[in-house]
């Protein structure tokens, strides 16, 4: 229950008795009239007796006196609509299962297909198998905490940050709102969770200053000397916990300086307008999406919806490629899918817009299919975070926060800050497998500042997956397959700081 917890912000509970009490007792101390104790369905206690939803109901009402009620969610936890996240790991996962068929020999072991940050690994099958029962063993045994670090990284990242977050929370009565700049030197070198609530846009505590930059998933924080002295300052991009952070981080997936867009709402639109193409037959639809020239939205969105083509600018196209998928559409509408969706990202392509897309499908097609236009516009933006993003995006901050603390220690000298390094203003983002700071300094060689984006984009390698699940007739040779990795217990240990 580690990863739903972290995306609801709940109390602590663990299966030591009288500790719910105390987790309790402090929250409704700073004013919470509701908590939520979540209790996953083999919970035990450290002497192996199981906790119940009933027992824990029990002992709150006969210990605290509060009202409690329990529910049971069972199996209505179970199915739901898949979110663009689940849409595009399954896809993932699934070519990447295929590829290792087909790569398969005699000798190549079993493997499991999962996924490490954002690239496709395969672990041994048997191996995993070890480490399951090794698991069970260690619970068995009463060896929680190496149990716990068995269970992989992700799961001892997320029980750890929760309970970071869960226990060292800032008292209302002990924050002082206004407090002079100058004691941000000896006030940041508390316990790095009394400085999350600087993290909220617009509240300046403890001498750490929160902006609203245009991104509203961004935070950016201040951190300046001693007022008397000269002001030197560092200046971070810290995501806010809780909120759609992964898929549009600036300068990271799709440019900087507005409000960007986000994924999730893109395949909820895409999946109307092809249920609406499903009642005619023979009907192909050309969506236009935001994303200036970075054209990952169109490209994500086309692997979880199944579009037949995505238009990017990174990716450039010509006469005949369209040609191309016409003929590809056309051949298609002889099948039992009698329909089409075209992406296109809004400045692709200079001369080959939106409507000469329309007009050109519609005049190749003529007697075969017809074509609707469909610009999302600002249609695509904002909506409720998925649990991946709440989950991630609470991840990121938390990382950020330790980051500061460990800064401020390293440039803390006689009262001042002393932030002048190239490594104080750095950006948080995920880099292949683990998520790492990248100095500002560094990034200008990477970046194309005129199409503000990335000069080299992570994501240009899904282009060849959607055109292989669009049934296009593709060269797979440039397909980088996972690497085979073994599971160890050096493997499953958490990395450092994170």
């Amino acid at each position: 229950s580690g990863p739903a917890e972290l995306g609801e912000g709940l109390p602590w509970l663990t299966g030591v008795e009288g500790t719910p009490g105390v987790s309790l007792t402090q929250t409704r101390s700073r004013g919470s009239r509701l908590n939520i104790i979540i209790i996953a369905e083999g919970a035990i206690d450290r002497n192996g007796k199981p906790i119940s939803s009933s027992y824990v109901k029990d002992l709150v009402v006969q210990r605290l006196g509060f009202d409690t009620r329990v529910t049971v969610l069972g199996h209505v936890q179970r199915g739901g609509t898949p979110s663009a996240f689940d849409r595009v790991l399954s896809s993932k996962m699934g070519v990447e299962a295929v590829m290792a068929l087909l790569e398969a020999t005699p000798d190549t072991p079993a493997c499991v297909v999962s996924l490490s940050g954002n690239q496709p690994v395969r672990l041994p099958l048997m191996e995993c198998v070890q480490v399951t029962k090794e698991v069970q063993k260690a619970m068995d045994d009463r060896r929680f905490d190496e149990a716990i670090q068995l269970r992989g990284r992700s799961f001892e990242n997320n029980w750890n940050i929760y309970k970071l977050l869960a226990h060292q929370k800032l008292s209302k009565e002990k924050v002082r709102r206004g407090s002079r700049a100058g004691h941000v030197a000896s006030e940041a070198l508390s316990p790095p969770a009394a400085c999350l609530p600087a993290l909220q846009p617009g509240v300046r505590e403890r001498g750490l200053v929160a902006g609203r930059p245009a991104c509203p998933r961004l935070a950016v924080v201040r951190c300046y000397g001693h007022p008397e002295h000269e002001r030197k300052s560092c200046c971070l991009l810290v995501p806010v916990p809780r909120v759609p952070a992964v898929w549009q981080p600036v300068a990271h997936q799709g440019g900087w300086g507005h409000r960007p867009p986000t994924i999730p709402l893109i395949p909820q639109s895409c999946d109307r307008i092809k249920q609406s193409a499903s009642g005619t037959k023979r009907r192909v639809f050309i969506v236009e999406t935001m994303g200036g020239y970075c054209g990952y939205l169109a490209t994500v969105t086309g692997i979880a919806v199944g579009a037949d083509a995505a238009y990017v600018f990174e990716d450039p196209f010509n006469i005949h490629d369209l040609k191309a998928n016409v003929e590809h559409m056309t051949e298609k509408m002889k099948t039992d899918i009698q329909r089409g969706l075209v992406l296109r990202n809004e400045k692709c392509h200079e001369h080959y817009t939106t409507e000469f897309l329309y007009n050109l499908y519609s005049s190749e097609g003529k007697g075969v299919f017809d074509c609707r236009t469909n610009v999302l516009g600002h249609l695509q933006q904002g909506g409720a975070p998925t649990p991946f993003d709440r989950n991630y995006g609470t991840k990121l901050g938390v990382k950020a926060m330790l980051w500061m603390s460990e800064k401020l220690r390293a440039v803390y000298r006689k009262g001042r800050v002393f932030a002048n390094a190239p490594d104080s203003a750095c950006v948080i983002g995920l880099r292949k497998k683990a998520v790492a700071f990248s100095p500002v300094t560094e990034l200008k060689k990477d970046t194309d500042f005129e199409h503000r984006m990335p000069r080299e984009q992570w994501w240009l390698s899904l282009r060849l997956m959607l055109k292989m699940l669009a049934h296009y007739r593709i060269n797979m040779a440039s397909y980088v397959s996972g690497e085979l990795e073994h599971v160890t217990r050096r493997t499953l240990s958490i990395d450092k700081g994170f």
